[in-house]
């Protein structure tokens, strides 16, 4: 399922989220890097989606902000500078210390 593609996934996100985070704390699997971050964006879209579906309790209130930090993370731990460069470039430049 593609939770963030339509209104009606958004429900589910809370589910999506604790499959996420459970994946992502089991200590006897554990994630690279990359891996980890690309988790973390997947469960602060699960946050974002979940909040845009007025579900309660809601998840923090700064979690779509959290997104374009972790993706630009994920690109360098990547290597993908191309990525980042976009990624910049879409979001109206970046801040250096980022």
């Amino acid at each position: 399922m593609l939770l963030a593609e339509t209104e009606e996934q958004w429900v589910h996100a809370r589910a999506v989220f604790a499959r996420l985070r459970h994946r992502s704390l089991d200590t006897t699997r554990p994630l690279t890097e990359e891996q980890f971050l690309l988790f973390t964006l997947a469960e602060l879209v699960a946050k974002v989606a979940h909040n845009a579906a007025g579900v309660r309790p809601p998840f923090d209130h700064d979690s779509g902000w959290r997104i374009g930090p972790v993706a630009y993370r994920l690109g360098e731990a990547a290597g993908n500078h191309q990525f980042q460069g976009q990624l910049a470039k879409a979001l109206g430049g970046w801040p250096e210390d980022v």
